[in-house]
């Protein structure tokens, strides 16, 4: 239910940021900087590059809304400018680099949320320290989709519309990614196959 009200919230926004009301696609940006800036964040490695992109990835949303359909999807278009954008970027740069989320750093864009036990911030920093290092040997491809899915919860029809691809694609590219990451951890943590 509450996806229905934000649907409808964001149909407004965006019909009305169409015609030029700056207030409501202040409340889009409102409503996904987080979000998108958490995810430019994971794909570029470094805080200064997820601000700078996450601001690019705004204006470019900004300047091309009123090219889009009556029936945009406003977080996965958005997933794809900011995924377009950072690919760009790392493509002039000719490297890929994926570094761990610094929780600390970042704190005030993550919601809150109670770190009380010690223990279970340790063994979570661990399991996160695991995970990047095995993100950082996969493909870019597996790695964006695996991404989208599993940190950013993008269903199969939004990666498509991330990705450029079909929903029978997208499933075949998880499958491979989730395969890649196994291996990957078999590989490096002595885990059976």
């Amino acid at each position: 239910m509450e996806r229905s009200v934000m649907s409808s919230d964001e149909d407004a926004w965006v019909s009305r940021a169409r015609a030029g009301d700056q207030a409501a696609f202040e409340a889009i940006f409102q409503r996904y900087e987080r979000q998108i800036y958490s995810f430019v964040y994971r794909m570029m490695g470094n805080a200064d590059d997820a601000y700078d992109l996450t601001q690019d990835c705004f204006i470019k949303a900004y300047r091309n809304l009123e090219k889009t359909s009556g029936d945009l999807n406003v977080s996965a278009w958005l997933h794809r400018i900011a995924s377009n954008t950072c690919l760009d970027v790392l493509r002039r740069r000719k490297r890929i680099r994926w570094l761990p989320w610094e929780n600390e750093k970042h704190e005030s864009l993550l919601p809150s949320r109670s770190l009380d036990d010690p223990e279970h911030s340790l063994v979570t920093t661990e399991i996160r320290q695991d995970v990047q290092a095995i993100l950082n040997q996969m493909t870019p491809r597996n790695r964006l989709a695996l991404l989208l899915r599993e940190f950013e919860g993008l269903s199969t029809e939004e990666i498509g519309e991330v990705m450029g691809l079909s929903r029978s694609a997208v499933k075949s590219v998880l499958f491979r990614s989730r395969e890649e990451f196994r291996k990957l951890y078999a590989a490096s943590f002595g885990e059976a196959q």
